[in-house]
């Protein structure tokens, strides 16, 4: 468990360095300087204390002491750098005589750790870096300063950072936010873990050389957190992250499904609008967004091919409870509506129950009218593809379970049945 958490931390760590020194490249921004620096000590340092890489250099030369003392000034390096990465995230910018207090208070802390580490006198012994008697506590002093310093960093970090997320609408740069703010909980966590080594250090003069379970798990979760956070934008996207597209794909793998009805009866009477006979009804998942596309293209088409079928008094038919093409006041109906004035659902209705009674006179064999200037025109859809759908998913809606496109659908098959058997 302490060589797989480790090595995950090391691995999420040093590819996130890569990936932000790639895109930082030759620029000015420091923070992001600060944040790629950090990323890239601190998993250079999870990487040389996972257990079997200090097991594969103990093998070449006694360097464990060398090992410890090198990690933790790079992750107390990995510390400056956040709290650098604070500072540059306040108001009013970087105050540079703040950023000179802290990089002089950074070095006199990294130089006292390794002299005191030193001056422990520490040596290997079977994995565990072991101080004599008399010098115990300068191993437990080591430990205290760098818990104490590395908190206070994530601590100027974390108050930032919560400041940050205040400010900051609803969307992938807060969710970005955020799990930067749990990594950095999570770091004052896995720094202040080191604390537990007190004991040991004070009663029996003992340091792991490597890193434990605990603190690898810590390590490996704190990273993912971090790396999740400070990629939010490129991953969370609603519409153009890689991780948003399985939801886009079933999306419209469920919209694809749910305009069959429609569809599929007018691909029964006018199967030339097909734009590709021989594609499946279901589509696979990650075509999905594309067949979703030709599936309203063929309706539209559909719509089109019907429209010489369409009653001349579709429009004033298809009104629930004789209203669909009146105003009605208090008195009753007043005047005609205008199409504007109609609610979506309103209008949806009218144009399902104008493509049932087509469909019905194109399948009894009625022979084309023609367009008649009261037939009414396709719902036109300003925007994207995205609204396009909702309009046709409505349309559909009414077309499978509206009582008046069934009542338009009945009174076109009498019509009909009375055109066919002629006057008697």
């Amino acid at each position: 468990m302490a060589d797989l958490g480790s090595l995950v931390a090391a691995a999420l760590f040093l590819s996130f360095a890569l990936y932000r020194a790639l895109i930082i490249w030759r620029g000015s921004d420091p923070a992001q300087r600060y944040i790629a620096g950090f990323a890239g000590c601190m998993g250079a340092a999870m990487l040389f204390r996972a257990p079997v890489v200090m097991s594969a250099l103990r093998d070449l030369a006694p360097l464990d002491t060398v090992v410890m003392l090198v990690t933790h000034e790079l992750k107390s390096f990995a510390h400056v750098l956040l709290l650098l990465v604070g500072l540059s995230l306040r108001p009013a910018g970087p105050d540079r005589g703040a950023q000179r207090r802290q990089l002089r208070l950074a070095a006199a802390v990294l130089v006292t750790g390794a002299a005191v580490l030193l001056m422990a006198g520490v040596r290997a012994e079977s994995g565990l870096a072991t101080a004599p008697p008399d010098r115990r506590w300068f191993l437990a002093v080591y430990n205290v300063l760098f818990a104490a310093y590395g908190t206070w960093c994530l601590l100027v970090l974390t108050r930032e950072l919560v400041r940050q997320t205040r400010q900051v609408a609803a969307g992938p740069m807060r969710t970005g936010l955020r799990l930067m703010t749990f990594a950095a909980l999570l770091g004052i966590v896995w720094t202040l873990w080191v604390l537990t080594y007190v004991p040991m250090n004070l009663t029996q003069g003992l340091h792991t050389a490597s890193e434990d379970a605990v603190c690898s798990v810590l390590g490996a979760v704190t990273a993912a957190l971090a790396t999740g956070g400070a990629t939010a934008t490129w991953w969370a996207s609603a519409s153009g992250g890689p991780l948003a597209a399985p939801g886009r794909w079933l999306s419209a793998y469920r919209r694809h499904r749910a305009l069959e009805p429609l569809w599929s009866a007018l691909r029964t009477e006018l199967p030339q609008i097909a734009l590709d006979p021989a594609a499946p009804r279901r589509p696979v998942l990650w075509r999905a967004e594309f067949d979703l596309y030709r599936r309203v293209i063929e309706i539209r088409d559909g719509h089109l091919a019907l429209r010489p079928y369409f009653p001349a008094d579709a429009t004033g038919r298809a009104a629930p409870d004789g209203t669909y093409g009146t105003a009605v006041g208090p008195t009753g109906p007043v005047g005609p509506v205008g199409p504007g004035e109609r609610s979506a659902e309103v209008r949806a209705v009218v144009e399902a129950a104008t493509i049932a009674a087509a469909l019905e006179g194109k399948r009894a064999g009625r022979a084309p009218a023609g367009v008649h200037s009261s037939s009414p025109v396709s719902q036109q859809i300003a925007g994207t593809v995205a609204a396009e759908v909702a309009w046709l998913l409505l349309v559909t809606a009414a077309f499978v379970s509206s009582p008046e496109v069934a009542a338009a659908r009945v009174r076109a098959r009498t019509d009909a049945i009375g055109l066919q058997d002629g006057p008697r």
